[in-house]
């Protein structure tokens, strides 16, 4: 920028050189003086080039993404309103808002989405800001509709995205695509890395993480969050911060420490009980409320779940009325749990978040057991152990089936001798698809291409009694440990 200066006194190279200055400026951790400098930068070039002050304030409301300051929104609709109205391209208006106020621009934005993306076919780069938010407003089929077709370009094209690449893995995750979820990590992890890139390094590890975690792994998970967190000021970078100690938490859990994960979920909202990160924290609230129930810590949850509840409002997404109520079920007197529970069940879109819905399914049909309406826990508990066991979510797996054998249900585990009526080839794509592998890598290793590779794997689950991939790990050190 200094150097355009010194060579121009053109308003338009020099509006130009600070957008690129800007973008470049987004992607380091100091998030504090760049979204000073990007704002300030925007303010100044407001009237004269208000095109190029909307560009500033996209990145700017990244930056408000990562570091999670209230006062910074402030400061970015004090910007907007100094604006004209009659920008040519609307698109950076309707980032700015999305990415800096997903909830507060919820009603308004929701209905316009799917003409968004119908607009920015064959766009990657617009395809993945609707992805973006889509994934922030909690519509996440048509997240991660616009982020496979954008994903699709990149991979062709050799490019991939430079900001937000975070936002796939949480909205693969949460759709219950896990595999998904870890290739984006990589993807998102490997360009980082090679670029510098530390703050996209430490989201891609913290839902890394959060994956580990939900799948038992619970030391790599506690591994990964540290190094999201090491990678970041805490204080900084509170979206990052929220990611870890939600994974962090999982992680406990998973351990059966829920004082420890009560703690790390206590600590993504303030001592007043507001969020730490305006986004990020409120996925948190029936894993809090879960957390709180075993560790003695009720009263203080509930407090926090009201809280969110009236500052949410009509502003909360189905996702977050869904949580919420199975918040409020855990934490509400028995007589009184179960209409919560079937509330957060009712929400229109739960079937698109599979893991939350099989979360809120045990709940009712641990519920209705301990009520003695055996009968009626039995679809719930059935529902919610098939999806966890397709998702490869141990922890959860192993619960759901102690609570259908108290239940009456005919339960069985996958039989690791079916590996022997395998192929050789097909044990060993199994044997590493176990390991982690991707079909990618797998293919590399065995001369092979991914298709081949995800057919062996597909045609082989029904031989083996499981469904996903994620089932494979547990087969396999069954397998391992009955020849032992």
């Amino acid at each position: 920028v200094a150097a355009v200066r010194a060579r121009t006194d053109d308003v338009g190279p020099r509006a130009e050189a600070a957008v690129q200055a800007g973008r470049l400026a987004v992607l380091t951790a100091r998030h504090s003086a760049v979204f000073a400098r990007l704002t300030d930068t925007a303010e100044g070039l407001g009237r004269s080039r208000p095109a190029a002050a909307l560009d500033l304030l996209t990145d700017a409301a990244v930056v408000r993404f990562y570091a999670g300051h209230e006062a910074q929104l402030h400061r970015i609709e004090e910007v907007l309103a100094g604006l004209p109205e009659d920008v040519p391209d609307p698109w950076p208006g309707v980032w700015v808002r999305a990415v800096s106020d997903p909830f507060g621009s919820r009603a308004w934005l929701v209905p316009r989405l799917p003409r968004l993306a119908e607009e920015s076919t064959g766009r990657p780069e617009r395809l993945t800001a609707v992805g973006v938010m889509a994934w922030l407003m909690d519509e996440t089929p048509l997240a991660v509709r616009a982020f496979d077709e954008a994903f699709d370009h990149w991979e062709a094209h050799g490019a991939l995205p430079d900001a937000m690449g975070g936002a796939a893995a949480w909205a693969y995750l949460e759709q219950g695509r896990w595999e998904r979820a870890r290739e984006a990590c990589a993807r998102v992890t490997a360009v980082g890395s090679a670029l510098g890139l530390d703050h996209a390094v430490a989201c891609a590890a913290a839902v890394d993480a959060m994956l580990l975690a939900l799948q038992g792994d619970s030391e790599p998970a506690r591994a990964r969050a540290a190094d999201a967190l090491a990678l970041v000021d805490p204080l900084e970078s509170r979206s990052v911060a929220v990611y870890a100690r939600r994974a962090l938490a999982a992680a406990a859990a998973s351990d059966g420490a829920h004082e420890t994960a009560y703690d790390q979920l206590r600590a993504v909202f303030t001592a007043d009980g507001s969020p730490v990160h305006y986004h990020a924290s409120y996925p948190a609230l029936a894993d809090l409320a879960a957390a709180a129930v075993r560790a003695g810590r009720r009263e203080e949850a509930a407090a926090i779940v009201e809280r969110a509840a009236h500052v949410l409002a009509g502003n909360a997404s189905p996702r977050l009325r869904a949580l919420t109520e199975r918040a409020r079920g855990l934490l509400a007197d028995p007589e009184d749990a179960e209409p919560r529970f079937r509330a957060a069940l009712a929400e229109p879109d739960s079937a698109h978040r599979p893991f939350e819905r099989a979360q809120a399914l045990l709940d009712l049909a641990e519920w209705l057991r301990r009520r003695r309406r055996i009968t009626e826990a039995r679809a719930p508990l059935a529902e919610a152990l098939e999806t966890f066991r397709r998702l490869g979510a141990r922890p959860w797996t192993e619960r759901a089936l102690a609570e259908s054998r108290a239940a009456g249900l005919d339960v069985a585990d996958a039989d690791p001798g079916s590996l022997a009526g395998l192929s050789p080839q097909q044990r060993q794509i199994i044997g590493l698809a176990a390991r982690g592998l991707t079909n990618r890598e797998i293919g590399e290793r065995l001369f092979l291409s991914p298709r081949t590779v995800g057919s062996h794997l597909y045609r082989s689950f029904p031989k083996l009694g499981i469904t996903a991939r994620s089932q494979l790990r547990d087969l396999v050190e069954r397998a391992d440990g009955n020849r032992s």
